[in-house]
């Protein structure tokens, strides 16, 4: 879209409004891009919370709890996969016109983060026994399930981010959804055959080495061959990581720490209500999240100049608010409904958490709108920021936990913060 296209009168909206509609929204590649992710996000979103459902379902409160517990871990995990994949993407955007360079970026960052994804199963299973005793778990072999997933899952991000760089959305949002697809199936089959927790998280291991295999085979169909002069400096790569796994820390941890907490400091039944307000809650990250998957590439491959387009960052931020504002309004009015529809009167008791978990996560999803822009333009400071407050709001919860309620007023004074402080750090 030109820098025309970002520029009309009041007047132009009252004398045609539907042609304006057309033009400026229905004609805006980030929305259109946006849409297509958004889509997938909703399809594999639906998928991923029907595992979500199941294993509350079937798994009742208190294994809910020390599934969510578990679950939250490997969100945590994935952290070094977000700083991955956001290195992946940063790059490939870059030398998008430069085909056997991009081929040749693709293969050695894979191999790689392959590596070094491998190191990081060897360094869960070993701490596994510390974790299993900090969240109340009784076996180490849950830990080490969630360790298997690690080798597959991040260097899948490897493949994820190149997609995205090179703007490929369609097969991303494909991939998405087999990755959500094969991760249900597989986990509705093994915990009915009776492996419990253990079968849940054997489906993510399942699911990884499937869309990996996929992932790879597509890309070296698609991509040019590698030259074996490449003069790309991965140096660049690796100096980016450090803000990229920050960001992935910033956009994983606050949600996912506190469901920890919560199972480490409160009855299994609490933690349980807990963990569905928190993957409720989280549908409203997901659903925008096509809006910032598609403004990150657009924006790295302008550069990180100080003319980046921040009329795009103001529509994603207006297409985000608009998209999480709808939920976190459906979860203030009819939290009971949602709650029972999904997880059961079992769960109903978690009405209070759920909304103000929707008011907390709708700051979040804005602030993390200015994080992905931030980071795309290789401006780092919001993101140290965020990771201060972040921390800030995790050492909270650790001192303050009288009731699960209080972690959400935490979150919310964090997040508010954070929004407001990437408001002015875009504006300065």
């Amino acid at each position: 879209m030109s820098q025309d296209t970002d520029r009309f009168s009041i007047r132009q909206v009252a004398t045609d409004p539907v042609a304006l509609v057309r033009r400026y929204v229905l004609g805006d590649d980030l929305l259109q891009h946006g849409s297509i992710i958004a889509i997938a996000t909703v399809i594999s979103g639906a998928l991923n919370y029907a595992f979500q459902v199941f294993m509350g379902r079937a798994l009742g409160p208190e294994q809910y709890g020390v599934f969510g517990a578990l679950f939250a871990l490997f969100y945590i995990v994935n952290v070094f996969g977000r700083g991955i994949r956001f290195s992946a993407t940063r790059f490939t955007a870059e030398l998008v016109d430069d085909g056997p360079a991009l081929a040749a970026f693709h293969r050695e960052f894979l191999r790689q983060s392959t590596l070094f994804s491998i190191g990081i199963f060897v360094a869960l299973s070993a701490a596994a026994p510390l974790l299993s005793d900090f969240l109340n778990v009784s076996t180490t072999l849950l830990v080490v399930a969630i360790a298997g997933t690690a080798p597959f899952g991040l260097a899948l991000t490897v493949n994820f981010g190149t997609l995205q760089g090179v703007q490929w959305f369609t097969p991303l949002g494909g991939y998405k959804i087999l990755l959500a697809g094969v991760k249900l199936v597989g986990g509705i089959a093994l915990v009915v055959l009776g492996y419990g927790v253990f079968g849940a998280f054997a489906a993510l291991v399942l699911a990884s080495i499937v869309v990996y295999g996929a992932t790879t085979l597509h890309l070296r169909r698609r991509l040019q061959v590698p030259t074996s002069t490449s003069t790309f400096d991965y140096g660049r790569a690796y100096r980016y990581t450090l803000p990229a796994i920050l960001t992935g820390f910033c956009v994983t941890v606050p949600t996912t720490v506190d469901v920890i907490l919560a199972k480490h400091f409160f009855t299994s039944h609490l933690a349980g209500l807990y963990v569905a307000a928190s993957v409720l809650g989280k549908i409203l990250i997901f659903l925008p999240m096509g809006i910032s998957t598609a403004l990150f590439p657009k924006v790295s491959s302008q550069g990180a100049d100080e003319a980046a387009p921040t009329a795009l960052f103001w529509r994603a931020m207006l297409y985000t608010a608009v998209i999480a504002g709808l939920g976190t309004l459906t979860y203030w009015v009819v939290p009971e409904f949602v709650l029972t529809t999904f997880y059961g009167a079992a769960y109903a008791d978690a009405v209070p958490l759920l909304r103000w978990y929707g008011v907390s996560i709708l700051a979040f999803a804005l602030a993390s709108v200015v994080l992905n822009f931030e980071l795309a333009r290789s401006r780092n400071r919001f993101v140290y920021v965020f990771t201060l407050v972040s921390l800030a709001e995790i050492a909270l919860m650790w001192f303050f936990h009288a009731s699960p309620l209080q972690f959400l007023y935490i979150l919310l004074l964090g997040n508010a913060t954070l929004f407001a402080l990437g408001i002015l750090e875009v504006k300065s």
